[in-house]
């Protein structure tokens, strides 16, 4: 069985451990937006194909409806922590400056890369690929396939990033909010939070970040930003966001789902799961969240959720 294919065992000791605290940083990475060491799925995206969800130990499964999902071979053992979907094709990132690609969701390439450092997200607008990660690390491709390095501005880790408005926006630790119109030249934005901010989506003309401690910040133009803190079980951390059917829909530790329509009132749904929800998307006219120990927890409106 190739690697990738199955979620299971006990995850592997990165080597990175031997070493100062900071390197292990970079080398083994987070994912999922945070630095969780919990097994399972770390990334989902739907695209013009199949659903494909990533993990742990280079994890990677497709499901053509978003509940069953079938191990593939990613052929990496590295986690791998985002997944999007553009020009059709697929594009995963991971640790150790992974990029993936595929055209089918089954048959994957591993890309050449100019960093090692652990890489957390990706998207594609405006025709480019953006990818972020840890030391402040932004690359860009035409095609999925050549990758630049551009400067960030920053050494902070960026974990999420996203395109709406006009302009991409990321999101990292220490509260960072970078934008760019172009996906080359980027301008930092004063978030109102210290805390680290996991994930960022945008729709309904607005975006929405995500992060530690129950962190929400809200933007409608991604320049001027308002954040707060939502305690839900107890200020757990907020991983990630999908916008679809007039809904943001949040997903976090200990199983947290809430739902907003933008981004003021929080409303939290009950998820039937009590596991690290790490990632959410929507796609194929429902919501598919994914998380710790393969979790698949799935919802046609955000608000009535089943677990697989």
């Amino acid at each position: 069985m190739g690697r990738g294919a199955r979620g299971f065992g006990v995850r592997q000791l990165c080597w990175a451990a031997v070493v100062a605290s900071a390197v292990l940083a970079v080398a083994c990475g987070g994912g999922g937006g945070g630095d969780d060491d919990q097994e399972g799925y770390r990334g989902v995206t739907g695209g013009g194909g199949p659903f494909v969800a990533v993990g742990t130990n280079g994890i990677l499964a497709t499901s053509a409806d978003g509940q069953n999902f079938d191990g593939a071979d990613s052929g990496v053992d590295a986690t791998l922590n985002g997944a999007t979907f553009g020009a059709g094709l697929y594009v995963v990132v991971g640790d150790s400056g992974t990029i993936l690609t595929s055209t089918d969701g089954v048959t994957w390439t591993p890309e050449t890369v100019p960093t090692t450092v652990s890489l957390q997200d990706v998207t594609h607008a405006n025709g480019v690929f953006v990818a972020v990660g840890y030391l402040g690390t932004i690359l860009t491709s035409p095609n999925g396939h050549t990758w630049t390095a551009v400067d960030a501005g920053t050494e902070n880790a960026l974990r999420g990033v996203t395109f709406g408005g006009g302009r991409f926006v990321t999101v990292g630790d220490s509260g960072t909010i970078l934008t760019s119109a172009d996906s080359t030249t980027w301008t930092a934005r004063d978030s109102g939070s210290a805390q680290g901010l996991a994930r960022v989506r945008f729709g309904a003309g607005r975006f929405i970040a995500v992060g530690f401690v129950g962190t929400v910040a809200v933007s409608t133009d991604g320049l001027t930003w308002s954040s707060r803190r939502e305690n839900f079980a107890n200020f757990v951390s907020l991983n990630d966001v999908a916008f679809g059917k007039g809904s943001f829909v949040i997903v976090g530790a200990s199983g947290v789902i809430v739902t907003t329509p933008d981004g003021g009132v929080l409303t939290q749904q009950v998820s039937r799961t009590t596991r690290q929800l790490s990632a959410v998307t929507f796609a194929s006219e429902h919501f598919v969240a994914v998380g710790g120990d393969l979790i698949v927890d799935t919802s046609p409106d955000g608000i009535t959720w089943e677990t697989q």
